[in-house]
């Protein structure tokens, strides 16, 4: 089973799956956290077991399940 991370986007959604033992795959995931958090899109570790999840301000190639929240917009 690999890692996922999703982002919601007003262009529709990003999906991104890795194998924490692929480094190429990690690299490809990594770079996309990367790029959204620059956007202002901010991830949160996911648990399935219920757990509260966690703020992540760096990509973490362990983490099972990341979801990206895009930045709100003001008015």
């Amino acid at each position: 089973m690999k890692n996922t991370m999703s982002a919601m986007g007003s262009a529709g959604d990003t999906k991104v799956e890795w194998d924490p033992d692929n480094k190429e795959e990690v690299k490809v995931a990594e770079r996309t956290f990367k790029d959204l958090t620059k956007k202002g899109f901010t991830g949160f570790r996911v648990y399935d077991d219920g757990k509260k999840g966690q703020q992540l301000t760096e990509f973490d190639p362990q983490a099972e399940r990341i979801l990206l929240i895009p930045p709100m917009a003001g008015g």
